[in-house]
């Protein structure tokens, strides 16, 4: 609960922009103009990987409207009818998702998973959120995706190296939310 919870989270924030915002007001502006988001209904939410976490926040996200497009090799049709989710191939999720979470293990075959490959086959404008595991993005495209238009933005809680280097280049961009790996940190997880 407490991992979804966190993602829905950092997919609201990288929507509405509130972390840019925030520190635009705290710094003395009153600059509405420049934090203009997107709205969630009517969105593709795109989860690779529809274990309990995936499933939690797949079904937080229907509660916004959105529709869910999933790839999860291990899950049968009718699991995923069960849940009001749509199972797709990989390449159909990552080209239909105006959000994308992935919410899978870090193994020899999951990491790098999100590469140049996969981001040349999304939407200009999709957004990213990872609570999972770092490395299954890889960090150096995810930067040239955002860089060059056509990913809007980013949330990552975890990365490849914890805790990332103070130059790491993903946090000089506006466009990319952190947190650092607090998906499990609330009171309850940790009981």
């Amino acid at each position: 609960i407490t991992t979804a919870e966190h993602t829905i989270a950092l997919l609201i924030a990288l929507a509405r922009r509130v972390p840019q915002a925030n520190s635009s007001l705290k710094s003395g502006k009153w600059d509405r103009k420049s934090f203009i988001g997107v709205e969630l209904q009517g969105k593709t939410l795109g989860v690779v990987g529809m274990g309990r976490i995936g499933r939690t926040v797949a079904a937080r996200a229907r509660a916004f409207g959105m529709s869910i497009v999933a790839f999860d090799p291990f899950l049968a049709p009718e699991q995923a009818r069960d849940w009001d989710v749509e199972l797709a191939p990989l390449n159909d999720v990552l080209s239909r998702a105006d959000f994308l979470t992935i919410h899978t293990p870090l193994t020899e075959e999951t990491r790098g998973l999100i590469n140049r490959e996969a981001f040349a086959l999304m939407k200009d404008g999709v957004r990213v959120i990872n609570c999972a595991r770092g490395g299954l993005i890889d960090e150096e495209a995810l930067h040239e995706a955002i860089t060059s238009g056509k990913v809007a933005g980013a949330a990552l809680d975890v990365f490849v190296t914890e805790p990332p280097a103070s130059d790491h280049p993903l946090l000089a961009l506006d466009e990319v939310v952190v947190t650092p790996h607090l998906g499990a940190s609330t009171t309850e997880a940790q009981e």
